[in-house]
């Protein structure tokens, strides 16, 4: 999953190539929009960008995208980089507190084979109260190389 792979968004992905670009990439990142436009590729690419192997450079030199095609871009494309949490609402449309419990308890430890941590949570707003709750304080500081994006189209029932 690249930048260039993405049609539309290009504000957006420009910003966040330039974030990558000079590493002031916030630890935390909400997406927000209607369904389907995207942002779970978005969030898919950004988290490609930044552990990509052989990234793609601008005139400057400075890293913009993913080559889309190292070992690191294949194991995030298929969904099975060891750096890149997923967590996607279960059969019932939520995001249970065990789930997030479970995942503060991952993160603590410091990457594996990728420069950044990346959790990704799909439909943010799918999560419980009480996972919100938990998932609240490593928002707020949240472990060193780790970054946190999250995507919802409601973004009015997230705690605050």
């Amino acid at each position: 999953m690249t930048f260039a792979s993405i049609a539309g968004h290009t504000r957006v992905r420009g910003l966040l190539a330039q974030a990558i670009a000079r590493e002031t990439l916030p630890p935390t990142l909400l997406f927000t929009g209607p369904s389907g436009v995207g942002k779970w590729r978005v969030a898919n690419a950004v988290a490609a960008a930044v552990n990509c192997l052989a990234p793609v450079r601008d005139q400057a030199g400075l890293p913009v995208d993913a080559c889309g095609e190292c070992r690191s871009c294949d194991r995030i494309a298929r969904g099975v980089h060891v750096d890149v949490v997923r967590i996607e609402p279960d059969d019932r449309a939520s995001i249970k507190i065990d789930v997030i419990r479970d995942l503060v308890d991952r993160i603590g430890f410091r990457p594996f084979e990728g420069r950044r941590r990346f959790v990704l949570i799909r439909e943010a707003d799918a999560l419980e109260p009480s996972a919100q709750n938990s998932l609240l304080k490593s928002l707020e500081e949240p472990p060193p190389a780790t970054v946190f994006i999250l995507t919802t189209a409601v973004p009015g029932v997230l705690l605050s």
